[in-house]
Formats: structure tokens, C-alpha cells, sequence
């Protein structure tokens, strides 16, 4: 009988060592088989198509860049361009020194403090043969244009006080007057044209100068006549 308890007690020890085994076989040979359904899903790459159709947009979006630069730059020159000659043609220069001739000699100097607006001061002297000389001083606003198709070509109004003085020679006409000479006052308006050299520091100008002499003198129309100017 202790043989066979023996026997019997080897035989179940030996029959669980072998279920034991034929476990852990079990075991081992599935979990390659997990570990190769698992590294799919955590090794999946990332979708490739939202890279592309990312991309296609920058594309897109880079051209229409490109267009609206080219669209914009080409407003810009037009525009640089029209500014200088605008400036160019409002402004034929910043000052000018010059005379006029024609109802007497005249020496004038001009400023412009805007691109189409100037000061002009004009001294005058005339002289009247055997009577007497006259000296008058002017100051004008003028407003200046450029003409247009007429390139350095410009038309101009204005309109100023100016004040004066005649003295009479000693003459025959000595003893009709018993003074010495007047002074006398008013207001000028004038109209002209003025044309400025290209390259050249030199303008000319051609203008009439009608006045009202608030001193009993009235309208006189004898002034005004041809200039020429060295610019700055």
C-alpha cells in the first residue's frame, strides 16, 4: 500500500507539473500574439492627407499674396510718379529775384510759401519827361497753375495794396502846381503768364497790373509788363 501512495502521489505531482507547463506555454504564445495587435495601433503614423491639404492652402495662400503685392506696388509708382510731377508743375521754383520793364522799370522779388501761392513785392520807377518821377511800391498774394500740356508754363492772378509818390521836376509847369508832389494809395489786381527753363535758373513772365487810386487818381490800367527772374 505505500508503494502505491507512493506511486500515485509521483504520478498527480508529475501530472500538475505538466498542466503547469502547458499554462505558462499557453501564456507565453499569447502574448506575442497581443503585443502584435497592440504595436499596430501604437505605432499608426499620423494621417498624411490633413498634411496635404494644409499645404495646398499656403500654396494658394502665397499666390494671392504674391498678386495683391504686385497689384499694390504698381498703384504705388503711379502714384510717386504723378506726386513729382505735381510738385514740379505748381511750384516752378521756391524764390526768385528779378525786373520788369515796360510802364517804367521795376525791381521785384518773389517767394512761394505754398505750392500754388506766392508773395511778390515790386518796387517801381517811372519817369514822366519834364514833369516828374514816380516811385510806388507793391505787395501781391498771387495764385500760381500750371497749364496743362504746356510743360514750365503757368497762368497766375493776384491782387495787393501798394503806395506811391510822384515829385514834380522844376519847369515850365513849376508854377501850376504848388506842392512839391503827392503821395497816393489803392489797390492792384493783375493777371499773367509765367514760364519757367528747364534746367535753368531763369523765368520770364508777361503781366498786366490794373489799379484804383483811393486818392482821387481812380482806375489807371498802365502798369504791369515783362519780367525775367533768376529762381532759387
Amino acid at each position: 500500500m505505500k508503494h502505491l501512495t507512493t506511486i500515485l502521489f509521483l504520478t498527480a505531482t508529475f501530472a500538475i507539473g505538466n498542466a503547469n507547463a502547458q499554462v505558462k506555454k499557453t501564456v507565453v504564445k499569447k502574448q506575442p500574439v497581443k503585443e502584435q495587435e497592440t504595436k499596430p495601433v501604437a505605432k499608426a503614423p499620423a494621417p498624411t492627407a490633413p498634411a496635404t491639404i494644409a499645404a495646398e492652402p499656403q500654396t494658394q495662400q502665397t499666390k494671392q499674396t504674391e498678386r495683391e503685392n504686385e497689384q499694390v506696388s504698381k498703384p504705388k509708382s503711379n502714384t510717386t510718379k504723378t506726386e513729382v510731377v505735381t510738385g514740379q508743375s505748381d511750384r516752378p521754383y521756391k524764390a526768385a529775384l528779378g525786373i520788369k520793364f515796360m510802364w517804367g522799370i521795376s525791381a521785384t522779388g518773389k517767394y512761394f510759401f505754398k505750392k500754388d501761392q506766392a508773395i511778390e513785392a515790386i518796387v517801381r520807377y517811372r519817369s514822366y519827361s519834364g514833369l516828374g518821377n514816380d516811385i510806388a511800391i507793391t505787395a501781391l498774394y498771387q495764385y500760381e497753375k500750371a497749364i496743362p500740356d504746356a510743360a514750365g508754363l503757368h497762368w497766375l492772378v493776384g491782387a495787393g495794396p501798394y503806395y506811391g509818390n510822384f515829385s514834380y521836376k522844376k519847369s515850365i509847369y513849376s508854377d501850376w502846381y504848388a506842392s512839391g508832389g503827392y503821395s497816393y494809395y489803392g489797390l492792384a489786381a493783375m493777371a499773367g503768364l509765367e514760364y519757367k527753363f528747364n534746367n535753368t535758373p531763369i523765368a520770364i513772365s508777361a503781366d498786366w497790373m490794373p489799379a484804383f487810386d483811393f486818392n482821387g487818381g481812380g482806375f489807371g490800367a498802365e502798369s504791369g509788363g515783362f519780367g525775367i527772374k533768376y529762381t532759387f
